[in-house]
């Protein structure tokens, strides 16, 4: 009865090991499939908001528009650790916030993590203050009923100012 015990055992351990997919965790996060239609227009609509506005900007590979509003200081957070920020989201040219936060603890891996917030945050170090400019696709969280943070308007592009405390 041991030695079938001890089979059962090895045999789902060799499965879960050989099963998972193994994670680089100073890699960047992934970019979700999107739209690139809908991508196209709201970097168009982020640029020439930031433009009228006279908002300087960045530009990241995803779509991603963004202002540094403090350097930080270190590495950037890895892929497969935690952090906590300080965020307030609005739905860009609004002035009312729909989501706020002090030291929200949140991880990277986390599939309840929106794919704009995990490539925002890779992107900074401790201590930084950024205002990120998320195409609505980025915002989006497929397959999950609660993203991460919560309360994200659909379809919208979204504004954040976010403070990296820790990770």
């Amino acid at each position: 009865m041991l030695n079938r015990f001890s089979l059962f055992s090895f045999l789902i351990l060799l499965t879960t090991f050989s099963c998972t997919q193994e994670i680089d965790c100073n890699s960047r996060p992934s970019i979700p499939i999107i739209d690139q239609q809908e991508l196209e227009n709201d970097i168009a609509e982020i640029e020439a908001y930031l433009e009228a506005e006279g908002i300087p900007y960045q530009t990241d590979e995803s779509g991603l528009r963004y202002t540094v509003i403090e350097q930080g200081v270190g590495n950037n957070p890895n892929f497969c650790g935690g952090f906590t920020i300080d965020f307030q989201g609005r739905v860009l040219g609004e002035d009312e916030a729909f989501s706020a936060a002090i030291g929200s603890q949140l991880v990277m891996q986390n599939n309840q993590l929106v794919p704009g917030f995990k490539i925002a945050v890779s992107l900074m170090n401790r201590g930084a203050d950024y205002k990120f400019y998320f195409p609505a696709a980025l915002m989006r969280a497929r397959g999950i009923s609660i993203p991460q943070p919560a309360n994200i308007p659909d379809g919208e592009i979204i504004e954040y100012r976010i403070r990296l405390t820790n990770y």
